[in-house]
């Protein structure tokens, strides 16, 4: 990321700057992705692959999240993911944060119906998000600003939520 799209994603406020944005390449991504969480006050919904690390085990992406996940009240974070393998034989920190906080992160599986939905995205208090329509590319939009846009994510979340169940192979044994 060149220095002037550095400052353009750090100038831009949730619920306040409406322009779309074009986002290429992982560290684009993991740039709006850690300013969103940063600026999120209730909630977070993601729905994704295979919670893509460049992205989403940044200290800077967790540390926003834990602090989403103390001062929220309810399940303020809320995450679809479709392929836990990866997670389960390299570790993830933020499967370990959601095994902390679990009455406030809460993962789950999608229904088989939305296992091969191909778009990843993250909305932020129901009115920003960040989507790749295609997980394997870095390639789509942020914008911190779209009530409307957001609003139809947020609901196909919570359709495909509400069919889901957790992921049993992502918890703790304790024995």
């Amino acid at each position: 990321m060149n220095d002037q799209t550095k400052r353009d994603m750090e100038s831009l406020v949730l619920g306040a700057s409406g322009e779309r944005m074009r986002l290429q390449g992982r560290t684009q991504f993991s740039e709006a992705s850690e300013q969103m969480a940063q600026q999120a006050k209730y909630y977070l919904d993601i729905f994704t692959y295979d919670l893509d690390k460049p992205l989403y085990d940044q200290i800077g992406f967790l540390e926003a999240v834990k602090r989403l996940a103390i001062e929220c009240r309810g399940t303020g974070i809320r995450i679809l993911l479709q392929d836990s393998e990866r997670v389960r034989s390299e570790g993830h920190r933020l499967i370990d944060l959601a095994r902390r906080l679990t009455s406030k992160i809460e993962i789950r599986r999608p229904h088989a119906d939305y296992i091969d939905h191909p778009e990843n995205f993250l909305i932020a208090d129901r009115v920003g998000y960040i989507r790749r329509r295609v997980a394997e590319r870095y390639e789509g939009e942020v914008n911190f600003c779209d009530p409307l846009e957001s609003k139809l994510l947020t609901e196909f979340f919570t359709e495909v939520w509400e069919r889901s169940e957790q992921d049993s192979s992502l918890r703790r044994l304790y024995i």
